[in-house]
């Protein structure tokens, strides 16, 4: 339990409960039972709950997970006004959908075990339009939707920006049969492998949106994890390499390889060390603007 100096994840302020369920998510990734496999996706739910947790006060920050975080199609525009469906209106929809469904093999899949399912890649193929990332926060602005047109599925509030604020890249713990210096090394490497990632995914981020300059970033190998502010001028290289893929792109005339972003130190994520680095991560994200909560809601 956190000594009363030490700073405390929103979420988890006289909340024993949040505390105690980051408590049973780790234990459930470390199990040798229940993750035999020694899998990431294992991790997603200590890390989900972290997120959530972090930015528990903050009603306009959001945690996505599986995020696309470029997509530029060619041919296909933007969907309109009209565009889409209503929960109410698809319920029928799924119903038959379902109903359809009762007859086909469940046994179709067999052979293949949840560990050698890629649920999600999180490197982009070679025409790919998207990178998917594990986690973001998205911070997003709103205005309340005129009367006349209001329409049920906005609940009243229009989204008018949304913009990626952290990125968040996990990969599976090492080996549990490794201890010290060993176990050490390994986390690290893991841990460099998801900042690669991230430095990639941060390209995407930037090609998206050309008025952003950096974003946060948390580089993760189970509980273990490092994080970074990203900048644009540190990824040209990798931008560069992405954009040739549009036969519209004209290269710049100097070719700007990429820099090292400024990694922290590799922390564990239920230490107090880790939560003072996540206080300065909330910090920087809370600057990014706050929506009061409106009357009425």
């Amino acid at each position: 339990m956190p000594r009363p100096s030490e700073w405390i994840l929103p979420g988890r302020v006289n909340n024993p409960l949040m505390r105690y369920k980051a408590i049973l998510e780790t234990s459930l990734a470390f199990s040798r039972t229940f993750n035999s496999r020694n899998t990431e996706f294992q991790w997603y739910p200590l890390w989900d709950q972290t997120l959530s947790d972090l930015v528990a006060d903050v009603s306009n920050l959001i945690v996505a997970p599986q995020f696309p975080v470029w997509f530029v199609p060619i041919d296909d525009g933007p969907e309109g006004e009209n565009d889409g469906d209503d929960p109410e209106e698809i319920l029928q929809q799924l119903f038959e959908e379902e109903e359809a469904s009762e007859n086909q093999n469940d046994d179709e899949q067999v052979g293949v075990g949840a560990g050698d399912i890629s649920f999600t890649s999180t490197v982009a193929e070679k025409d790919a339009d998207s990178v998917v990332v594990d986690f973001v926060i998205l911070h997003v602005t709103a205005v309340a939707q005129p009367q006349p047109v209001l329409k049920a599925r906005y609940g009243g509030w229009r989204i008018t920006t949304a913009s990626v604020s952290l990125l968040v890249e996990v990969k599976r713990f090492v080996s549990r049969s490794l201890a010290g210096e060993e176990q050490k090394v390994e986390i690290l490497l893991r841990i460099v492998e998801a900042s690669t990632d991230l430095v990639n995914q941060a390209a995407h981020v930037f090609l998206q949106d050309p008025n952003r300059n950096s974003v946060l970033a948390i580089a993760a190998a189970g509980p273990y994890w490092r994080s970074a502010k990203i900048h644009r001028t540190e990824v040209y290289g990798t931008m560069h390499s992405l954009a040739t893929k549009d036969p519209s792109y004209q290269a710049p005339g100097e070719q700007r390889p990429d820099l090292e972003p400024k990694w922290n130190a590799v922390l564990r994520v239920d230490h107090a060390r880790s939560r003072d680095r996540l206080r300065t991560i909330h910090n920087s994200l809370v600057d990014m603007g706050v929506l009061g909560i409106p009357v009425g809601v």
